[in-house]
């Protein structure tokens, strides 16, 4: 079993803790050198002080040299013994010399490293020349501890990164306690780099999954497209009569086939959005745009499931908004899938789309008199794959109505994207419906050199110009 190092830091002069027997035989080398480092310092501290004091006074203090002498002797106790300690491990303990500078010394270049491979070469290679051992590896499971070695579990929390085993010493001696004390930083600065090493590698495999996945949806998207552009263009110009009278029935049929084929492609533009966002690839093409305008053209696009409802749409404008700079394809995706929900969930009354200026932005806000969402669920409401069904949409939705719960998660993205906010406000009851409401910053323009700024080819007015 590998056995965890001690926490406690081994104190000046304590009780040592003496494992094995070489030290023993280390330490009664250390205290007999240090006895006669002792007395030969105090008979050269007493020699200096009497000679000194013999040119300086005419009668010497023998009681007052011997308490000087005592005093210093006290102040260069630790020096002493340490230099001492340090000549007797160089002389006959080198593994063992210097041996908590070493680790730190190790410990700082640990930092440097960053991946597996230069971790495990400069265990392999570099630490047993550092530390005089013979072997230093890593492995991932615990194994028998052989004679005179050591094994360190490296750990991150509560979780198990493997296991590094030091030894056996080339001298062949055991690691003694002081040595297992310092062990103990070499095993956390270990366990943190591979920490880091593993999250890295972690991240690296995450993100070519992503791209995988990204890659293999954007082929799979690809080739589903071409055959269903053939269908529903086929369809529709079946349906439409283009080539020849057909009966209601058989219109009826055909319309469902180009709903469901058009229902198809918004789904794999949704899972490719998705997919882009997540893996952080969707990308926009800002410019300085007129809000209204994007309005209007997007208005077109809902009015044939509008007509299929009793809703009045009715659209309130400010005058003079300024421009925003954004992505005008996707703001009209951000506009038709907040108009699409709002027809969906509205089955009678009125939709309002409202656009405004305020501050350093430009907002829209889409009002539906619709079933409303519940207030608990209002948290959740731009969540991936949330899909807030009331009882009463069961009653005249079909459930391929219902989407995928992208919709508004993918709204969320484009306009945090562009740097604004969206929000919904409900009060959960029917007939008075839901709010969503974004903001998009303004366009900061500062146009110079007699130049003037163009929205569509058309001169801004300097009104909307910010300084």
């Amino acid at each position: 079993m590998a056995r965890h190092l001690p926490h406690q830091n081994r104190q000046w002069l304590s009780l040592p803790h003496l494992s094995t027997g070489w030290e023993i035989r280390r330490l009664a080398l250390i205290w007999g050198g240090f006895a006669l480092a002792l007395v030969f310092t105090y008979i050269t501290i007493f020699s200096l002080i009497y000679w000194f004091a013999s040119l300086l006074l005419q009668e010497v203090n023998r009681s007052l040299a011997v308490f000087m002498t005592t005093l210093l002797t006290l102040l260069l106790l630790r020096l002493l013994y340490n230099g001492t300690q340090q000549v007797i491990d160089r002389l006959f303990f080198p593994d063992t010399a210097n041996f908590k500078e070493k680790i730190d010394a190790i410990c700082h270049h640990l930092t440097e490293i960053d991946n597996r491979e230069r971790l495990k070469q400069f265990l392999g290679q570099q630490l047993p020349a550092r530390l005089l051992v013979k072997e230093v590896y890593l492995h991932p499971q615990p194994r028998l501890e052989t004679t005179k070695t050591i094994t360190l579990p490296l750990e991150m929390g509560t979780r198990s990164l493997g296991f590094l085993t030091i030894g056996p010493k080339r001298s062949g001696r055991s690691f003694g306690y002081s040595e297992q004390v310092a062990l103990k930083q070499l095993q956390e600065q270990v366990s943190l780099v591979l920490s880091g090493i593993q999250l890295a590698e972690a991240r690296e495999a995450a993100e070519k999954t992503d791209q995988l996945k990204l890659n293999f949806l954007t082929n799979i998207s690809h080739e589903l497209r071409t055959p269903l552009n053939t269908v529903i263009n086929s369809t529709g110009l079946v349906a439409d009569g283009a080539l020849g009278e057909i009966t209601e029935t058989q219109a009826e049929y055909l319309n469902r086939a180009v709903e469901g084929s058009e229902y198809l492609m918004n789904l794999l533009n949704d899972i490719l959005d998705i997919t882009k966002i997540e893996t952080g690839q969707l990308t926009l093409q800002p410019e300085v745009m007129s809000l209204p305008e994007v309005i209007k053209e997007t208005l077109p696009l809902i009015n044939n499931p509008l007509q299929k409802k009793a809703v009045r749409l009715t659209v309130e404008l400010e005058d003079n908004l300024p421009p925003v700079m954004a992505d005008r394809l996707r703001v009209r995706q951000i506009l038709l899938n907040l108009l699409s929900n709002a027809i969906k969930f509205t089955q009678e009354g009125s939709i309002r789309v409202r656009a405004w200026h305020k501050g350093n932005t430009v907002g829209v806000s889409i009002e539906d008199t619709g079933i409303g969402i519940p207030q608990e669920s209002l948290p959740l409401i731009f969540e991936d794959y949330r899909q807030l069904v009331h009882r009463q949409q069961l009653q005249f939705e079909r459930r391929r109505h219902l989407g995928t719960g992208l919709g508004l998660s993918i709204t969320r993205a484009l306009v945090e994207l562009h740097g604004g906010k969206i929000w919904v406000e409900s009060e959960g009851v029917p007939g008075r419906g839901s709010t969503f409401t974004f903001t998009l910053p303004l366009s900061t323009l500062k146009p110079g050199n007699g130049s003037k700024a163009m929205v569509n080819g058309k001169p801004v007015p300097s009104a909307w110009v910010n300084q």
